[in-house]
């Protein structure tokens, strides 16, 4: 029992000191995620109780403190020693039921609570016949990042999985390494070393699969592949979310860890779905930005200077993407222009992507086919978050192809390539804000190009069916005619945005909403023509 600590008084005082700095409380959630431990622990930890060494060294490098032996108190006494084996060792049968974390597990930094995130990963994990689980979602929103903390946190609780491989399917050339490799890499963790790739050498792909299969038969496994997106094709839309054809070798290898029998559970994360995986067994997530909360909460970690307000804002620029406010962030703090002053950012940025944002978004725009691109630079002119993107939409900005095309093809391969997806709340379909800019961006390489896209915006809102007249009774009810002004200015077409002011100018005056639809839907015709003078 030699390897028990505990804190003397005046540890205590020096941590106590670095997690207010912190703001944790002192069996704070975030503490226990970051120290791979347990409220009751960290419990019997303040009140000078003996922890186990490891326990207790987690416990100090969470709130930043290394020097852990500064915290410890020098002598335990016999009675303490048992009291602590009871208390904080676990039993022989309890020490079955966990495993160790794999030697490759990426690390979790600047976690941010995704509390829910996890509950859910947990209980189709652990309760559910799902075999298999796929994490999908934008470059850089925290899919390898939750999948390690997950990993984390099962190896501290009661699971049944008795072994844990993490594979990354990304290589230094940024595809997928041999199958063989990987396979047998997995056998080597999952059998502790006894199966290694020279005593497997004469065994050919198949064989090594069936070694495979027969451990996930024998014990409860988990295995992660990472980044399974590396496996798919890339160019034409009805290719999208399919492997490969110099990726068989994995389809096959899915396949059949999917559809056997076996006690194991399989997690992918990828940039796109992954569309070959039998639906009956896998549940694909999507994983979204990070709520407001934990937005702030992130950016308060770079010890900025800001207001509140300042930071929400900021989160909700971005809709919470993790790894943008962290290059932001890091911009921000770091760049004498700004010298960490939130605001003067906000106020002197009107763009959201910066060469690094970027760069992993131009990544997956290489992936796509023509007529992808086309939809999705085009479609980039709606305001979506003003006003809800229908499938006519989208079909307006598309013309030259049929509507069963643009629906089963392009507009199902943006979907499973993330960079269009559908609220079902809002029951309309949604433009990530970095993926709507670097669609603009596509767009405005030709001014052609640009007047096409708003002309086509410009004949869908003026399509869209009013009220009568007489019903009109404030903005919501023309708003289909003031985004179409904004188009047809866009687009040029100043007789057409003429039109549409002549006929709600008096409306909007009435209203008192000019001065609202000038600053917000940039109507420079209302400042040309003195429609609302007195």
């Amino acid at each position: 029992m030699a390897g028990l600590l505990r804190a003397s008084e005046e540890g205590l005082k020096i941590i106590d000191m670095v997690r207010r700095n912190l703001e944790w409380n002192k069996a704070d959630e975030l503490w226990c995620q970051a120290a791979l431990t347990s409220k009751a622990t960290l419990k019997r930890f303040w009140t000078q109780q003996p922890i186990r060494r490891e326990t207790f060294i987690h416990i100090c490098k969470a709130v930043g403190v290394k020097n852990w032996q500064d915290i410890v108190a020098r002598e335990i006494h016999e009675p303490e020693l048992l009291l602590a084996a009871i208390a904080d060792i676990p039993l022989d049968n309890q020490t079955d039921r966990t495993f160790p974390l794999p030697e490759n597990l990426p690390p979790v930094r600047n976690w941010v609570q995704r509390t829910k995130e996890l509950e859910i990963l947990k209980t189709t994990i652990v309760n559910s016949d799902i075999t298999a689980i796929s994490i999908v979602g934008l470059p850089g929103i925290g899919k390898t990042t939750l999948i390690s903390q997950l990993i984390r946190q099962l190896h501290t609780e009661n699971t049944p999985f008795t072994c844990a491989a993490w594979q990354s399917l990304q290589s230094a050339t940024g595809k997928a390494p041999p199958c063989d490799r990987t396979i047998d890499s997995l056998l080597f963790t999952l059998s502790n070393g006894e199966i290694t790739a020279t005593t497997n050498a004469e065994n050919d792909c198949g064989k090594k699969t069936e070694n495979l299969l027969k451990i996930l038969r024998e014990k409860p496994c988990l295995l992660v592949f990472d980044r399974a997106d590396t496996l798919l094709k890339t160019g034409e839309a009805k290719a999208a979310g399919y492997f490969a054809e110099d990726c068989a070798e994995y389809a096959w290898l899915f396949k059949q860890l999917l559809e056997t029998e076996h006690q194991s559970k399989i997690i992918f994360t990828s940039r796109e779905s992954l569309a070959e995986l039998p639906p009956t067994v896998t549940r694909e997530i999507q994983l979204n930005g990070l709520d407001r909360d934990s937005a702030i909460s992130l950016l308060q970690s770079f010890n900025l200077t800001a207001n509140p307000e300042e930071l929400a804002e900021m989160g909700d620029r971005y809709s919470g993407h993790p790894k943008a406010l962290q290059l932001v962030a890091a911009l921000i703090r770091d760049d004498t222009e700004f010298q960490g002053n939130v605001g003067h950012f906000l106020h002197n940025r009107d763009w959201l992507l910066i060469r690094d944002i970027e760069s992993a978004i131009d990544e997956m725009i290489a992936r796509l086919g023509d007529g992808e691109q086309t939809c999705l630079s085009r479609i980039s002119v709606y305001q979506t978050s003003e006003y809800p993107l229908s499938f006519a939409g989208i079909s307006a900005q598309m013309p030259e192809v049929s509507k069963y095309e643009l629906k089963e093809n392009i507009i199902q391969a943006l979907k499973r390539r993330q960079l269009l997806y559908y609220d079902r709340h809002l029951k309309s379909y949604q433009l990530h804000p970095l993926i709507q800019e670097k669609g603009e961006h596509l767009l405005n390489q030709n001014s052609e190009n640009v007047r096409t896209a708003h002309s086509q915006a410009y004949n869908y809102y003026i399509s869209i069916p009013l009220k009568p007249e007489s019903e009109w009774q404030d903005i919501e009810d023309i708003q289909p005619l003031i985004r179409a002004h904004y188009h047809a200015s866009q687009a040029q077409d100043l007789d057409a945005a003429n039109a549409i002011i002549s006929e709600v100018c008096e409306y909007l005056r009435q209203w008192n909403c000019a001065g609202l639809v000038c600053g917000n839907i940039e109507l420079p015709l209302l400042i040309e023509k003195p429609y609302f003078t007195n």
